[in-house]
């Protein structure tokens, strides 16, 4: 037993030092990664794909794969691990848990589209150069294609910083204390809400509300207004929909109030939306100012 024990440390560190065996069976990696018989991932812009995800940067391709990989759960932070792909190895720790849509990461970087495995050559998750995507993301994004959304935006503590006023009546301030009857964590909110299904249902306690939401599609650069038909990008510019174009004649304009409140990046613009359907948005274009009322 003594010679086991004084043996083991050495065994670890052979193995951390050329993940040999993980290296073969990983060798055929290179630009995608398949994951499923006809599916394969890439962070690096192919000319045709299935899906794409502008949170995370990963594309989803149709693909026939003869072999693919078998990915695990839960890895434990301080394990040795490394990135895998054709004639590369990057062995490190595991050194943080990505949280939401974050990324986690190793001790050491990683190129783009390598495997991230353990010394026991288990996968668990795909690098995007600056930390990696791990096997639940992965294969909830390659089977679904969306992230679960229930109109709130919320930091690491779960304070709410924004919502949907047109989805539920939680208001930014608010602190999500118990999802589905579990303490809120990050970890939670991921499994529940971001990993959820179109329509399921959640249960949502905060220090002022209670109540039942439906899961929908999380949706890039999404804001409230789109209630009106006015569609906006990270910089502000808002497009109108007909019956505006009509009535102001206008067709864009850069938002800079909203109800006479000034509004500098997209993340004020989506708390500011947060209190009320009826807002009174004010657009510049060209040196003119225009206030558009819009009201439900």
């Amino acid at each position: 037993m003594k010679k086991l024990i004084f043996l083991l440390p050495f065994f670890l560190y052979a193995a951390v030092a050329n993940f040999s065996i993980c290296y073969e069976k990983y060798s055929f990696i290179n630009k995608l990664i398949p994951v499923t018989k006809t599916k394969s991932v890439t962070f690096i812009k192919p000319s045709k794909y299935l899906y794409y995800d502008p949170f995370t940067k990963l594309y989803v391709l149709k693909s026939r794969n003869k072999k693919f990989i078998t990915f695990f759960f839960n890895p434990k932070l301080g394990w040795w691990m490394a990135g895998i792909k054709k004639n590369a190895v990057y062995g490190g720790t595991y050194a943080k848990k990505g949280y939401f849509l974050s990324l986690s990461t190793l001790s050491v970087k990683t190129p783009k589209n390598a495997i991230i495995s353990d010394i026991f050559c288990r996968a668990y998750g795909v690098s995007r150069g600056d930390g990696f995507l791990n096997s639940r993301k992965l294969i909830h994004f390659v089977k679904y294609g969306y992230w679960g959304d229930i109109g709130i935006g919320v930091d690491e503590n779960l304070r709410v910083l924004y919502s949907d006023p047109f989805y539920t009546k939680i208001k930014p301030g608010e602190r999500i204390l118990f999802i589905n009857h579990k303490r809120a964590t990050p970890e939670i909110f991921t499994k529940y809400i971001l990993l959820g299904i179109e329509n399921n249902k959640v249960l949502i306690v905060t220090n002022r509300h209670k109540t039942i939401l439906k899961i929908r599609k999380l949706r890039y650069l999404y804001t409230p207004l789109e209630h009106y038909g006015i569609k906006v990008n990270k910089n502000l510019i808002a497009y109108l929909p007909k019956n505006l174009i009509n009535k102001y004649f206008l067709k864009e304009g850069k938002i800079v109030l909203i109800n006479g409140k000034k509004v500098t990046s997209f993340n004020q613009l989506l708390y500011l939306l947060s209190f009320d359907k009826n807002v009174t948005i004010t657009l510049q274009k060209d040196g003119i100012i225009i206030d558009i009322p819009l009201r439900k």
